[in-house]
């Protein structure tokens, strides 16, 4: 450990015991992945004398050139056996072998080889990153309640019919891509408790449009009728989980961020566009991360004092996507060690959902869970929750959430604020959105103040599809502990190109200028 290292503060931004069960985190090689153009079937590949498994085989191929094979693993054979001959072979011939024998048609996009089954022809999805920026039109805004004028966070706002979107941040701002060059005629705007709206692309401006959202009002017959007992509610949510979520695995592209604020002043500030493949509902394999574009911001005037790192990352922010990772306040063998309770009925994208409220029995062991369960009303579909650990016990969490500190430093977790939230397409609910809010209070031992840190880190799924969502390559992933590794700082507004992000507050905003003049300062020095 260096001396660096010593004097920081490691934390983990999750929640402790949030599950019984032990996961295993599998670390991913580090790597960058990048569009390229695309491949002629015609290229000339030279292959050995070998027998080999038909995954092998493919890794071969990648490791001779620029190429890679996207697929669904269920469709494939990967431990049927190959014999190649020595010889020079054209691509086309290569991926014909395969193909014929495993009973799967191939197309070249771009760089990547799609295998897909005869009669599901692969959509031509062109990426976000090698969109046209030229024939891209930018819609930004602030949604606003209509009641009162004030901003609407965590607002999810989409193109209608397309998984593409994102949300608003803390100030109700939000900004959308619309890509062309036949871009979208309508946007559509949905908050928790609002009636959703969708606003036609022709009555908006280039500047900020001013959104006001009207509140959804439940019929009381409704109400009244729809009352339930909320455990049994909760057991028939679990129930359907098959039915209401994919069961496919599915490509993410996502925007993450990671803040620590010290006091009031933002000390680090890391972002980053990704894709992530999910597995199916009931595969045990892990989450995989292909870094699209990222940057990391650290306010260098810091660095001769007390630092705070956040660890785990991505790593632990996917245990709060708790359909795959079931936590105890929705696990049945665990229901007695809480209390549940019907909240209200409220409206969710326009849909009447149940809100159940649920707090662990103060005579089980600390730290202690409450928070609230959202179950849609007519699917019973899990639409989200709000959960915290509780302020009374979480000092009890302080072992478990401070993974390493100075021996003469004192660390008191304050709160511990976590939320996920999902969308439907129609047929299926996904993952939207999952954040994370946590703040500390450190001091010296013989100090009498000291300073309190923040740590959020946050992802909006900004699009997402189902079709032919194959695992990475060893080689194209990325560390899930810490994505941000290699990455440098700096502002600019367009450095983000056709992908949709988080916008971030006007304090941020503020800091993410502030600390990238610095650190062009000290690479000046």
């Amino acid at each position: 450990m260096t001396k660096a290292d010593h004097d920081n503060i490691h934390l983990i931004n999750h929640l402790p015991y949030f599950s019984r069960r032990i996961f295993l985190i599998f670390l991913l090689s580090s790597g960058i992945y990048c569009y390229s153009q695309e491949i002629p079937g015609n290229l000339q590949i030279s292959l050995p004398d070998t027998i080999l498994t038909l995954e092998k085989s493919l890794l071969l191929l990648e490791g001779k050139m620029s190429l890679y094979f996207s697929y669904n693993p269920e469709i494939l054979d990967l431990e049927d056996d190959f014999i190649w001959q020595r010889g020079v072979y054209a691509l086309d011939d290569i991926l014909q072998t395969i193909t014929e024998r495993q009973k799967v048609n191939y197309t070249i996009i771009g760089n990547q080889v799609v295998f897909y089954l005869p009669g599901e022809e692969p959509g031509l999805v062109i990426p976000v990153g090698q969109r046209d920026p030229d024939q891209i039109r930018i819609i930004s805004g602030q949604i606003l309640s209509g009641m009162d004028r004030k901003p609407l966070e965590f607002a999810t706002v989409w193109i209608p019919d397309t998984w593409e979107g994102t949300i608003s941040n803390a100030n109700g701002i939000f900004q959308i891509n619309l890509p062309g060059p036949d871009p979208p005629d309508t946007i559509a705007i949905g908050c928790m408790g609002y009636s959703s709206t969708k606003i036609p692309v022709s009555d908006l401006h280039d500047s900020v449009n001013r959104i006001l959202m009207s509140p959804a009002i439940i019929p009381i017959q409704e109400v009244v009728i729809r009352r339930s007992e909320p455990l049994h509610l909760i057991r028939q949510a679990l129930d359907r989980i098959e039915e209401n979520y994919g069961s496919d695995p599915v490509m993410e592209t996502a925007f993450y961020r990671e803040s620590i604020q010290k006091n009031t002043r933002y000390v680090m500030v890391s972002e980053a566009v990704i894709e992530v493949y999910k597995p199916g509902g009931a595969s045990l394999d892990r989450e995989q991360v292909r870094l699209l574009k990222g940057r990391k911001n650290l306010d260098l005037d810091e660095t001769d004092t007390l630092m705070v790192k956040l660890k785990g990352g991505l790593k632990t922010s996917f245990m709060l996507d708790f359909i795959r990772y079931r936590p105890e306040f929705l696990d049945p063998e665990l229901f007695h060690r809480f209390d549940y309770k019907m909240a209200d009925i409220i409206t969710v994208q326009d849909r009447s959902t149940y809100a159940i409220d649920f707090k662990q029995k103060p005579n089980t062991d600390p730290p202690h869970y409450q928070g609230r369960i959202y179950i849609d009303m007519e699917t019973l579909a899990f639409r989200g929750t709000e959960l915290e650990v509780d302020p009374q016990t979480i000092s009890k969490a302080t072992n478990a959430m401070v993974l390493r500190k100075p021996r003469n430093l004192k660390v008191r977790p304050l709160s511990a604020m976590y939320q996920a939230s999902y969308k439907s397409d129609g047929k299926k609910f996904y993952l939207s959105m999952i954040r994370a809010d946590v703040k500390f209070r450190v001091r010296k031992r013989n100090k009498l103040f000291g300073n309190d840190f923040r740590t959020i880190s946050e992802m909006a799924i900004t699009n997402l599809r189902t079709d032919h969502a194959g695992r990475f390559r060893p080689r194209e992933t990325t560390n899930t502990g810490d994505i941000f590794a290699d990455l440098l700082g700096g502002y600019d507004r367009e450095f983000w190109g056709p992908y949709n992000i988080i916008i971030p507050d006007e304090s941020m905003e503020e800091a993410l200028k502030r600390i990238s003049r610095l650190m062009d300062m000290n690479m000046e020095d």
